[in-house]
């Protein structure tokens, strides 16, 4: 099978890290990238390979570009999602996937169109611990679950003009990792929540900078988390039940580690990736591609997500982009 050739969109931090792990699997290959000057193409380039292009719209035009992944601020998701779907490539967009659910539902639809591949790029998922975890909880290894507690957060200066702090980029906390602790919690509860509820301190820009939020499943079942952008926390996952709780360390980019509490004490475990976590990513994406494999990350899974974060921004009095 021949390696799916990587076009990327944007030079910015995430984008070097898949970039730079590229060369772990033999399903990827790093053929172009693309931004906004040349100069940044070309430093790009000179570190990580492929061809350096001036432009989003030459990367889109490269007829030996295969997949384009997106690593652009939020607010450019959906265009430039939807242009390369239409250039006929696939599609690997960094998460959010879109500011909003209707956007979403938009370059979704703009796949199907295409008869292109869109996936959301929550690379953590590929993990395989994240499987054997939930396998743990539906085999009831604690009981019944009951709560789940999630915590994703960073420390970092603000920066003038970022993203993170603009509204219409779906800047703040929730977007940017509040999201994942969403979407394990939904893996793990295995369903959609009844209900949602945040509370948030908003930074002068209006969006959250750090936020709390409580989910509320059938059976149940009901989740915790918090996200920051200026907050320091453990970041790690409590899976609580009936008879005992699994703890998840920092499961965003964690070492396969996991740890059972229960009727036996403490029993720890440790889950071996085959890859490094965004080389696994394009691996598993070549294979849906390429194999026909179902992808890690559903286009109902997506939407679900996204319908969450708009109630949890309108519940803590975050503003959406667009709204008047």
């Amino acid at each position: 099978m021949n390696a799916l050739r990587w076009g990327v969109l944007g030079t910015g931090m995430i984008a070097k890290k898949l970039a730079g792990q590229l060369p772990e699997t033999n399903r990827a290959e790093l053929a172009a990238v693309g931004s906004r000057t040349a100069e940044s193409a070309e430093r790009f380039s000179a570190e990580f390979g492929g061809v350096a292009v001036g432009s989003y719209e030459e990367l889109l035009a490269c007829d030996d570009v295969d997949a384009v992944y997106i690593s652009l601020p939020n607010g450019l998701h959906r265009d430039w999602t939807i242009r390369a779907l239409e250039a006929g490539k696939h599609v690997l967009c960094e998460k959010p996937l879109a500011r909003v659910h209707d956007e979403a539902v938009a370059m979704f639809d703009a796949a199907e169109r295409c008869d292109q591949t869109l996936i959301e790029a929550f690379m953590y998922r590929c993990q395989p611990v994240i499987d054997e975890v939930i396998l743990k909880v539906r085999e009831g290894v604690i009981g019944e679950l009951r709560l789940i507690r999630s915590d994703f957060t960073f420390d970092r200066a603000v920066t003038p003009g970022e993203a993170r702090y603009d509204i219409e980029q779906a800047g703040g906390s929730l977007m940017d990792v509040g999201c994942y602790c969403t979407n394990l919690v939904r893996a793990i509860a295995g369903s959609e929540p009844e209900s949602v509820h945040a509370v948030a301190h908003l930074h002068e820009s209006g969006v959250d900078d750090w936020a709390a939020g409580t989910l509320t499943f059938p059976d149940g079942i009901l989740a915790t988390f918090t996200s920051g952008m200026r907050v320091v926390s453990a970041n790690n996952t409590f899976l609580c039940g009936s008879t005992g709780y699994i703890e998840l360390p920092f499961p965003w980019l964690g070492d396969g580690r996991y740890e059972i509490v229960g009727k036996n004490g403490r029993e720890s475990f440790q889950v071996a990736s085959p890859l490094p976590h965004y080389a696994l990513e394009a691996e598993r994406f070549a294979e849906v591609v390429q194999d026909g494999a179902a992808p890690w990350i559903s286009r109902e899974d997506t939407l679900g997500n996204l319908r969450v974060l708009d109630d949890l921004r309108k519940s803590a009095g975050v503003p959406l982009p667009g709204a008047s």
